[in-house]
Formats: structure tokens, sequence, C-alpha cells
């Protein structure tokens, strides 16, 4: 029985296969490694940040700044937090409503998971692929390698532009044939720019041009302009995602570098050979050095072994309407193989699931169609010597580890050895077999490798509830502490006292030791910080030195009540006597902490530095200071344990005044001579926004008057054919 024979209620429960296998896996992987969802970023700053804004949403507030966060505050430049995408916000408030971080990074990850596989699916049945070989294909899509070592693990953002680029693929596909109506799509498309990763709007664009050649193939002119304007008006949404990102780079790292190609994750050709190899682990560029941990090049065990059974002639009929395809393929995969880094596009490892993505659709359009079974023998031997290629290109790369992969070949041999024999006698259980494989092989990769190990390893408590950093911390805190000093056996028991990332912000605890991926410049020079939080060892000396142009010592500048030393970062710290109006607090195995003596001035306000300036009354909120000052005849200045981003305004009775960076990178506010009781307002607003958001809003207008147009027009077609 073919698949074109199969009954209808039998093709019927693909989809639910499909959804059932992919949370089948995810238990899996939950199950060997609690872990494995709540790892490297994701733990550093994916689910605490969700929690904080989530949080902040139930509460009524959406938040584009928070200043509490201090590099890593920058919500709206950071994009990737998607603070303009629905699903996101949803996702955000579910976070905050479950007590445990690595369980809602299951559930959460679990559902984008599922989410992949049915975009998949759906892309490939919409490319003319059978519902079975669809789904085969599907469920292989979340547990590739990096998709799931990596995105699915780590980097959140990137999974769910894969998940978005699918779903719009097949709604455009739908609306440049007249099946979907144009504002479907362009909620898709939306969905995938705003969601915060600059992959997903590459990969928007390169869709579009592999759908407009196929229309111009075609001849589908009318229906190319339906497309154009479309995605005209989905590129338009790009600015509310990454104009203030664009227009706050200036004080941070994200500047543009052009070409740059020193092989840092950048998969080659080699590796490539061997993606149906379970146990291979790619010699390629990382932190630590050469080689991943992980099997971030695997795609799927059938991947290779299948080609030389499938009926490649039969594409010759499908140029035109699978160009798209194709286009999206070469596209990919002279990035893949191309430079490290392009623009702001760098580690061509992250493209490789926009690669698989491709070639699962292209092999189950040709699965579809049977497999070639003439000179049965020959094909064999290719798919048997495929696997073999694979096995001794993953032991060149990783020949430590011979037992697995033999272990790996046998399985494969098995599992390649049962598709043949399927392939003979009853093709139409084939993708059961693929599924059956995928999951099977899933098995021994998560009991090879349990969790990433190129990436940073945090053991944070992931229990909000218990978690009682903030019972023991009082914020705002500086901790002086580096990320990777820690035996990885004894991180566990660190974390009782040193955080990193946005974690401290889920205790309710304002820290410097937040998570940025764009960073401010100047503050991280004068503080020795990077982007996860950790400093340097001169960080203890550089909190009670004196800002320059001032008198007042860099902890008071940020309001700082508490300092947490690493000891092993800081050797001296146990024995180190702190200046006048602190105190020691503790000093144990970890860490020495010193905490103020006495509160500061201001306390509603995050005011900390008057100069010739009287303050009669201040108080703040994330995006805004409102004073009651007088000054003497010279003007004075007041300085905010704010973050200079781009975006901030003053305003002495509604005149506006100089707003600077002072040398630390705070927000410094010049103000004129002779003010008696005079308000001054200092306010943030999220540069580009004013642009932006009006953009935004007529996009969504002509989308929808588009999509009205075309139903409408639709309806008239019908109207004119009934009668």
């Amino acid at each position: 029985m073919s698949y074109q024979a199969m009954p209808q209620r039998h093709r019927g429960l693909a989809p639910l296969v499909v959804v059932l296998a992919v949370l089948l896996g995810s238990v899996i992987v939950f199950i060997q490694s609690h872990e494995f969802y709540f790892w490297d970023d994701s733990a550093a700053v994916f689910l605490p940040t969700w929690y904080t804004v989530g949080t902040d949403l139930w509460q009524g507030h959406w938040p584009t700044l928070r200043p509490d966060l201090w590099m890593g505050g920058n919500l709206a430049a950071e994009a990737q937090f998607g603070l303009w995408n629905p699903v996101n916000l949803m996702m955000m408030m579910i976070v905050a409503k479950i007590p445990d971080m690595a369980v809602s990074a299951f559930i959460i990850k679990a559902f984008w998971q599922v989410m992949l596989a049915m975009g998949g699916f759906l892309l490939a049945r919409e490319y003319g692929a059978k519902p079975w070989p669809a789904a085969a294909m599907a469920v292989a899509l979340p547990f590739a390698g990096f998709t799931l070592y990596y995105d699915t693990s780590s980097w959140i953002a990137g999974l769910m532009a894969t998940v978005w680029t699918a779903w719009f693929w097949w709604a455009a596909h739908r609306v440049l044939n007249g099946t979907l109506n144009p504002f479907i799509g362009f909620i898709f498309g939306y969905l995938l720019i705003t969601n915060g990763n600059p992959y997903g709007a590459l990969s928007a664009v390169i869709v579009l041009m592999g759908l407009a050649l196929e229309a111009v193939l075609q001849k589908h002119y009318r229906a190319l302009w339906k497309l154009v304007l479309m995605g005209g008006l989905v590129g338009s949404t790009a600015l509310v995602a990454y104009l203030p990102l664009l227009l706050s780079s200036d004080v941070g790292w994200r500047t543009t570098k052009g070409i740059i190609n020193d092989g840092f994750l950048a998969p080659n050709s080699l590796m490539l050979m061997a993606t149906s190899t379970s146990s291979m682990l790619p010699n390629i560029v990382i932190w630590t050095g050469q080689g991943s941990s992980v099997p971030v090049t695997y795609s799927a065990w059938f991947m290779l072994p299948i080609l030389p059974w499938l009926n490649w002639p039969i594409l010759r009929t499908k140029v035109k309407q699978m160009a798209g395809l194709w286009l999206f393929f070469a596209v990919y995969l002279l990035l893949v193989l191309g430079p490290s880094q392009i623009w702001l596009f760098r580690w061509p490892v992250r493209l490789l699931e926009y690669l698989w993505l491709t070639l699962f659709v292209i092999i189950a359009v040709v699965l579809s169609h049977g497999l070639r079974t003439s000179a049965w023998k020959l094909r064999a031997a290719g798919s048997f010597f495929i696997i073999f290629v694979g096995a001794v290109l993953a032991f060149l790369m990783a020949h430590e580890l011979v037992g697995r992969h033999l272990t790996a070949l046998a399985v494969q041999s098995v599992l390649v050895a049962l598709m043949i024999f399927l392939a003979l006698k009853h093709e139409r259980f084939l993708p059961g077999l693929l599924i059956v494989g995928t999951l099977t092989t899933l098995v021994l990769q998560i009991i090879w490798v349990p969790y990433n190990d190129d990436v940073s390893k945090w053991w944070f408590p992931s229990d909000t509830a218990v978690a009682d950093y903030g019972e023991r911390i009082q914020g705002p805190v500086l901790q002086i502490a580096e990320g990777g000093l820690s035996p990885l056996e004894e991180r566990g028991q660190a974390s009782e006292w040193l955080l990193f990332g946005n974690i401290p912000a889920v205790s309710g605890v304002e820290s410097t030791a937040s998570y940025s991926g764009i960073g401010f410049s100047a503050f991280s020079v004068a503080m020795c910080i990077n982007h996860a939080g950790s400093t340097c060892d001169l960080g203890l000396l550089k909190a009670f030195r004196i800002v320059r142009d001032t008198d007042v010592p860099v902890v008071d500048a940020m309001r700082i009540n508490t300092i947490v030393v690493e000891n092993d970062l800081v050797k001296y710290a146990p024995e180190y006597e702190p200046p006048m109006g602190w105190r020691k607090t503790e000093s144990n195995d970890w860490v020495t902490i010193f905490v103020r003596e006495e509160p500061l001035d201001w306390p509603d306000s995050r005011l900390s530095i008057a100069e010739g300036t009287s303050v009669a009354s201040a108080v703040s909120t994330d995006t805004s200071d409102t004073l009651t000052v007088s000054t003497e005849a010279i003007g004075g200045s007041l300085t905010f344990a704010r973050l200079a981003w781009p975006g901030y305004r003053a305003e002495v009775n509604g005149e506006q005044v100089p707003v600077s960076t002072n040398a630390i990178g705070l927000v410094q506010v010049d103000l004129p001579g002779d003010l008696t009781d005079a308000e001054v307002n200092v306010t943030f607003t999220v540069p580009g926004y004013n642009i932006a958001v009006p953009v935004l809003v007529v996009a969504v207008l002509a989308a929808a008057a588009q999509g009205l147009f075309v139903a409408k027009h639709a309806r008239s077609r019908r109207e004119e054919a009934s009668e």
C-alpha cells in the first residue's frame, strides 16, 4: 500500500502522531536531564527575564526599561525578548506563574518544539508532501543537533525564529496560491519579525524572495503583487523590533564588523558529510577551543542513508513549484559554509536549522512519490557506505569515544537495514520506522550527552519559591565575581551567594550582575564587568574609587547597599577593611559581604549625586524621575543611578536642559543657576518608537485593508461562479 492509497482516517492521524512523538521526545530529554532546558543563556537571561517581565505584566506594567537590571535593563533595545510579540508576552505571563523555572522552561520549550514540528509538517504538506512522509520529517526537526542542544537548550529566541519562519513560509505560500487571506500571512510575518531574533528577519526576506521566484516562474503576476504588498507590510514592522537596538548601539557592543572569517562556530563540508551520524562531535571552533561536546551538526539518522532510494527524477516536474525551496536551500548552504560573521550575523552554525528545515521538506516531497527499488543491492550498498563513512569521520573527530561510535554505528545499521527491508516489502510502514528511529537515536544522544558542555554551566537554583537569596541579600548589589571560577561540582552551593545574569531579579534583588546582549561600554569598562555580570579582580578597588569630577565614590553614585565579593577572585577580600560607612557582615567559603551602615538620601529615587543643588523631593519610576530642586547662581547638576541609554530627556519647569553621561556611564543632568523650587522631570522614551509605532499602526491597518479587499474580491468571484 503506497502513501497515496492509505485510508483517509490513517492520514488524518499524522499531525497527532507528530505532536505526541515530539512531546515524548521532550519528556525523555527532561527526565534524563532536569536542567537541560534551563541551561546557559536560558538560565542566565531568558527564563529569569521572562519571569520578571511576566510579573510586571500581571501587575499591569509593560516594561521597556528596567534600570535595576543595569546593562541588561534596556529591554526594548535588547530586541530578543520580543516585547511587541503577543505570543512572547503570554509566554512570559505563564512563566511568572510557575514557581520552578526548570519546569517552566520545559513546558515552554516543549511547546516550541511541537510548534517547530507542526510548522515543518504544514510546510511540507503545502509543497505537496503526503501526511506520513511529512510527519516523519517533522518529528526529526526539533531533535537535530544544533536545534536541540543549542537553540532549545540555551538560545531559545533562535528556536522561536525558526518556528515562525516555518509558519510564515507556510502562510505566505498559501497567500501566493490564493488559499489564505493575506492578513493571516501578515500576522505570521509579524510574529516572526517581532520575535526579536535577527535571523528570523533574514529568513523572512529569503522566504519572500523564494516565493517571488516561484510566482515569476509560474507567471502568477497578480498573486505576486499581493505577496509583495504583504511582505512590505511585514517588513515595516521590523522598526518596532530593531530600531531601538540600532539607535542604542553607539553606547554598546553591538557595532557592525563587516566580514570576519575566523572559523568560530563555522561548520565545514566534512562535518556535513557525517550529519546522519549520531555520535559525531564535530571538530568545530568553540569558546573553549577546538571540538564540540555535542552533536551540533547532526540532522537525522536517515537524512543521508535514504538519499539513494529517493525518486529524484520527479523533481523535474516540480522545478517551478519548488523553486523557492531550492533558493532557500542554496542561500543557507552558502551561509552555513561561509564566513563566521557577515555584518550583524555571526556563527554560521546557527543557520543549520534553516538548512534542515528546507532539506526535510524536500525529502518529504520526494519520499511522498515512493522509493526507487531497482538495483536495490547497489542502493543498499550506498546507504551502508554512507553510514560507514559517517562513523569513520566521527571516529577521526573524537577517537577517544570509540565505544560510542561503534554503538551508534550498530544501531544505525539496524535501522538502515530495517529501512531497506520496508522499502522493498512494506513501504507504507517506513515513516513509522523513521519516527521510531529518531526517538531511539535521541535516547542514545541524551544518555551520551545529557547537556551542552560547550557553553556556560551555571547550575543556578531554579525553584523561585525556595531561592532565599533575597532574604540574605539587600539590594542594590554590586557583585564582584567571575562566573566560571567556582568548580563545577561546587556551583550549586556557591549559587546560594553568587548569582549571575538576571537571576537576582527573580528574588526581587537589584544587582549589577545582569545579562546584556548589547552592553553599555562606558559602564562595562569602568566596572570591569562583562555581558553576564562577571567582573575582574579589580572590582573591589573600583567600587570605592571617586567618580571623576565629583567627590562621590562609585558605590554611592550607583546607590549600592551591598557588595558581594567572591573570595576566589579577590583573595584579600576576607581581610579587607572597607572605608568608613561600610562594614563586613559575612565571610564564608564563597564570599565576603560588605553592607552600607547608613541609608542614602532620597530613598524613593534613583538620584545619587546633587552638586550645587538642594533637593526638596525626588521620586522615581522605571522610566522617569520627578524632583523639586533649587540651585545656586552657578547652577548645579544631578546624577542618577541609571545607565545613560539614548532616549533620556530632561526638563526644568518645562524647558529642556542637557542630558549627558558621566565617567561611569550614568545619567547626568546639568541645571541652570538661581532655581527655586523648580520642577525637574527626567524621562526615558524608547528611541525610534516615535517613528516605529505609527509605522506599525499604518502597517496593521493596511494589512487589514488588504485582507478585506481580497476577501471581498474572492466572495464576488464565488457569487459570479454560482450564478
